[in-house]
């Protein structure tokens, strides 16, 4: 049967993560929380897509979210961080048949021996009789001077890999979220050499400028059985306002339509 979705990953910036000096080009009242809420809702609402997943997602603004886009068809689910963090990811989706979904929470140990908390949410869904995997996260930020073996973003990617994608091949799968890292980098190659397909493969564009430097740090890898169409995002360069008055977040969201005939 054919299968036609439209899939989006977001990172909404987390409200415990709003430092004004941080967005120096940035006025005051839009990193507002209240404020930021309602335009995010309606950035989601006007992704129109099918399964949105989200990054930097705190609890408040969860309910928030659940409230906005029911009446849009979308209920969702949500998996914190652990090791006290604020945030989590969440999945809303607007499909009928959702089979249920878990919280793989990695391995990988921060210096003091402690596991970093971090985690990838998969939710599965019942398509045209395939089963679809989508597995959202969060890859932790490291050095980019840290040894390959060493690296927590690469440790985490791999596990993903194996754990989740390498353990049921024969799923359908979609794996997204802000990776921390760019094009071309060895964790964004570990994907591609699982045999996953990046949706932007040879169209990648900036999608956030932290630190004054845009650069695309946010990829949807899917399985090679799908046939993917990206969305184009806005322009993004160094100097551009983020968040501002038309993006709520310090990144843009990707989006890209999947094919199945």
């Amino acid at each position: 049967m054919a299968v036609e979705l439209r899939i989006a990953s977001y990172n909404l910036l987390a409200d415990a993560y709003v430092k004004p000096e941080w967005f120096p080009h940035t006025p005051a009242d839009i990193l507002q929380p209240q404020r930021r809420h309602e335009a995010l809702a309606r950035r989601i609402v006007g992704l129109d897509a099918d399964i949105v997943c989200l990054q930097e997602v705190e609890p408040d603004r969860f309910a928030a979210l659940e409230k906005a886009l029911e009446p849009h068809g979308y209920a969702g689910v949500l998996a914190l961080k652990q090791q006290g963090r604020p945030d989590g990811c969440a999945v809303f989706h607007r499909l009928e048949r959702c089979l249920g979904h878990e919280a793989h929470y990695f391995k990988d140990r921060l210096e003091d021996g402690r596991i970093s908390g971090h985690l990838a949410l998969v939710v599965d869904f019942d398509v045209g009789g395939d089963r679809l995997r989508v597995a959202c996260t969060h890859l932790r930020w490291d050095r980019p001077d840290r040894p390959v073996e060493q690296h927590q973003g690469m440790q985490q990617a791999a596990e993903l890999l194996e754990e989740l994608v390498g353990r049921d091949p024969e799923a359908l799968w979609v794996v997204c979220g802000d990776f921390n890292a760019q094009p071309g980098d060895p964790l964004v190659r570990a994907f591609s050499a699982a045999g996953l397909l990046d949706a932007h493969e040879g169209r990648h564009q900036p999608t956030c400028n932290a630190n004054g430097r845009a650069k695309a740090i946010d990829f949807l890898f899917h399985s090679r059985a799908l046939q993917a169409q990206p969305l184009r995002l806005p322009e993004l360069d160094d100097q551009t306002p983020m968040p501002s008055e038309t993006e709520p977040s310090d990144h843009l969201p990707i989006a890209a339509r999947l094919l199945r005939t």
